[in-house]
């Protein structure tokens, strides 16, 4: 079964995520954490080993600090009117923490707030095959 690649699973990641900052008020800049792919151990489709989760994960820099609720909030209205099922919405924990699904393409999205003005946001892939077909396809 093909899949994405690797490559386009973080660039979808990407994509996800630049449209959902984009829907903020203000126009933070992105700090990259380190991705770390992770192979698909207990796949929640039962599929085979050998494929793996793409993450991209950054902290939002330059927000103002008093104003997490808001940008936590407007998040996840644009993940609830743009095709999103919210899987988790612990916003009215000190730690806002939301985490939510794409019903299109499968790919997850959370926002975590770790302090005044600290909020991170991710997207992370389905399970994928790194060059985008099982190691011993002849798919071509």
């Amino acid at each position: 079964m093909r899949t994405l690649t690797k490559e386009q699973a973080a660039e979808r990641a990407d994509e996800h995520i630049k449209r959902a900052v984009a829907a903020l008020p203000v126009d933070p800049s992105l700090s990259m954490q380190e991705p770390l792919p992770m192979e698909c151990a207990d796949p929640s489709d039962n599929g085979p080993r050998g494929r793996y989760t793409i993450d991209r994960r950054y902290r939002l820099e330059d927000l103002p600090k008093d104003r997490n609720t808001e940008f936590v909030n407007t998040l996840y209205q644009y993940w609830k009117n743009n095709n999103y099922r919210i899987l988790a919405d612990k916003r009215a924990r000190d730690d806002k923490f939301i985490s939510v699904e794409h019903n299109g393409d499968g790919f997850r999205m959370s926002v975590t707030n770790s302090g005044p003005g600290k909020l991170t946001i991710g997207a992370s892939s389905p399970c994928v095959w790194p060059d985008g077909v099982p190691p011993s396809s002849t798919e071509g």
